[in-house]
């Protein structure tokens, strides 16, 4: 193809993807609301018919994380078969087309779906279990007692949390979407079984991460700690006094420096660890996409 992108063809690859996936996708996501109901109805009758915000959160985000990987490691499946990754691969669009009608309906899609579901389950049983709690209520409260309903929980919310800093529902959100532009480039990647080769490849390189800065970037370190940020150290000075069982360990605070780099280097360095990581994935995704041989 000579031309990277024409928005009538992506279009036109959007509605073949779909007439030719929605079956799938359909029994997916009936599979998806199910496991939930199964889930909160299972969370519901042992955690005394109480489903807190911090239950709804985890739900919300420990499906996310595994459904949205186990579906972005098929976006790319038909590449795994020699007769439909040529069919694929000769469909009239080019890489980039294809790359973003798969990343449309793996990425955009599936999380708005996803969260609909979700919705629909929480509010099914928010409402059960608001049921049977009043009527366990109605049966055994004293004169002065209130009832108090349980709440839908907003998942893009950190519970507890009320201030204007992000919390940590916040880095799950951008942790997701890097943890599945990895599966999808896995996808890519690997001819077959790709969910699971994605996720030796993942653990080997947290493992080699966790080894090179505890073994090889740690001891090369002056005595300190992170402060605030990864932009800037706290460099304190260790003395060693005598002691009756052996020596003492202390920092003398008065001789503590603060060694920092420029605000603005460290800002687009935490700008580039927060969101760069997804799109250079799905980058990378295009240029084996590009090169892709069957």
């Amino acid at each position: 193809m000579t031309q990277l992108l024409d928005a009538r063809r992506w279009w036109l690859l959007v509605g073949k993807h779909w007439s030719e996936n929605r079956k799938k996708y359909s029994l997916s996501l009936t599979a998806i609301a199910g496991l939930l109901l199964v889930w909160l109805v299972f969370r519901m009758t042992t955690e005394s018919d109480k489903l807190s915000g911090e239950l709804q959160v985890t739900t919300f985000y420990s499906g996310l994380f595994i459904a949205g990987c186990l579906y972005a490691s098929t976006l790319f499946a038909d590449l795994g078969s020699k007769t439909r990754g040529l069919n694929y691969l000769t469909v009239p669009a080019s890489s980039l087309e294809k790359l973003l009608c798969n990343l449309f309906f793996g990425v955009v899609v599936f999380f708005v779906c996803y969260t609909a579901i979700f919705y629909i389950a929480d509010v099914m049983m928010i409402k059960i279990s608001n049921a049977v709690m009043y009527n366990r209520w109605q049966k055994s409260h004293v004169v002065g007692d209130v009832f108090h309903p349980q709440e839908i929980f907003n998942v893009f919310s950190t519970p507890g949390r009320h201030d204007n800093h992000p919390g940590y529902v916040f880095y799950l959100i951008l942790l997701y979407a890097v943890v599945q532009a990895a599966f999808i480039y896995g996808s890519v990647f690997f001819a077959k079984f790709s969910f699971i080769k994605t996720i030796i490849a993942l653990l080997l390189i947290g493992l080699c991460m966790a080894f090179v800065i505890n073994k090889v970037i740690a001891p090369i370190l002056p005595p300190g700690h992170y402060q605030h940020s990864i932009t800037s150290f706290e460099v304190y000075t260790v003395k060693k006094t005598a002691s009756g069982d052996g020596v003492m360990i202390y920092s003398d605070a008065t001789n503590d420096k603060l060694v920092s780099i420029p605000e603005w280097i460290g800002d687009l360095l935490l700008f580039l660890l927060k969101y760069a990581f997804a799109p250079l994935l799905w980058l990378a995704t295009y240029y084996r996409l590009k090169e892709k041989e069957i």
